[in-house]
């Protein structure tokens, strides 16, 4: 997708456009309706702003490197349990993610799958829906420890009704999660069929949602509908600097979201992948930020869990056993992973005036 000037300078995006064919990052993708937001922005404070930064590259993005960067910090692909199909990735015994499709709505900058969808999306040998529920369906059966099946993608709801009703149809006899950043960028995604659909198959709704600003008057009547319906919704975001790195912004999305019934899981520490450094947080200013939410809150906002993703599974504070220099050194069941963090000079926190300009 071509962005016009007002949006993104063309030079700019001519030099991103490359690094989609280079470097395996994601187009550019946005949806009308969020486009509408990011004019609002940038008619108010100019390019640059928290939503800008969720969907549109800047020059930081390509400029910005730290000294330790990886393509797959998780490492999904040591996760695929099934031969030859990277569609099934589990890390615990009793859940596994199902990559139902690689189209999203829109392409989020910080996107730590981004490596992974490119590879997804320029695949010759993709297979349709009905051929990989049916080989999950198969691996599930010999695997009774199994209870739960978490589509994600891509987005789950970008494929039809036809196909959903059938994926959920299928897996009717294991929970179902599905995570999804529809409710954002294509509220509108949500008919009175798809909502039935979820709701018929007690399906948990996780909702991505980074900022308050995301939510305006049509996604918080949506989440209202939505919850008339029965459905039980969560939501995880992650931590990112220039769109959320100040625990006043995170505080009031998570108020937000108490007040329309959706319960905030977990918010996410940004992998050190390639091209994320621009969206990434020092880990003293990750702790400081940490306290303030968890220690200047009501219980039913603190008890939003910090944690990171990493290819032992998720890891928080109390799991590091060592500090040395810019290295963490984390353990979970017995096994470490290290992390690393930036290096110096790179987090420079984001004014709170342009992460909450409307307040």
């Amino acid at each position: 997708m071509m962005l016009d000037e007002k949006i993104i300078d063309q030079k700019l995006a001519s030099k991103y456009n490359n690094l989609v064919k280079t470097d395996d990052l994601l187009p550019i993708k946005v949806t009308d309706f969020y486009k509408k937001k990011v004019l609002e922005e940038i008619n108010t404070i100019g390019k640059g702003g928290p939503l800008y930064r969720s969907v549109v590259p800047t020059i930081e993005k390509i400029n910005v490197k730290t000294s330790v960067e990886t393509r797959d910090y998780v490492e999904e692909d040591k996760h695929n349990p099934v031969k030859n199909c990277d569609y099934i990735i589990q890390k615990y015994d009793d859940r596994l993610v199902f990559i139902i499709t690689d189209v999203c709505f829109a392409h989020c900058q910080y996107c730590f799958r981004t490596y992974n969808l490119s590879q997804f999306q320029k695949s010759n040998l993709k297979e349709t829906i009905i051929n990989k529920v049916h080989i999950l369906k198969d691996y599930l059966k010999i695997n009774s420890n199994i209870k739960e099946v978490i589509f994600s993608g891509g987005d789950p709801l970008s494929i039809d009704y036809e196909n959903l009703k059938y994926a959920l149809e299928e897996l009717n006899n294991w929970e179902i999660r599905i995570h999804t950043r529809a409710i954002v960028y294509e509220p509108s995604v949500f008919s009175k069929q798809i909502i039935e659909l979820l709701s018929e198959h007690n399906v948990r709704l996780v909702f991505h949602i980074n900022h308050p600003y995301e939510i305006d008057s049509e996604v918080e009547n949506k989440i209202n509908e939505i919850r008339q319906s029965g459905i039980r919704m969560y939501s995880q975001f992650p931590l990112l600097r220039g769109i959320n790195d100040n625990s006043k912004v995170i505080i009031k999305l998570l108020n937000k979201m108490d007040e329309l019934y959706v319960r905030p899981l977990s918010i996410f520490i940004s992998d050190p992948i390639s091209y994320g450094a621009v969206n990434r947080v020092s880990v003293m200013r990750i702790e400081k930020i940490m306290d303030e939410v968890n220690w200047g809150t009501p219980s039913w906002i603190n008890s939003t869990r910090f944690v990171m993703d990493t290819t032992i599974g998720k890891v928080r504070r109390e799991n590091i056993i060592k500090r040395e220099g810019k290295c963490l050194t984390f353990m979970r069941d017995g096994k470490t992973v290290e992390y690393y963090d930036l290096d110096d000079g790179i987090d420079v926190p984001t004014d709170l005036n342009k992460l909450l300009w409307k307040d």
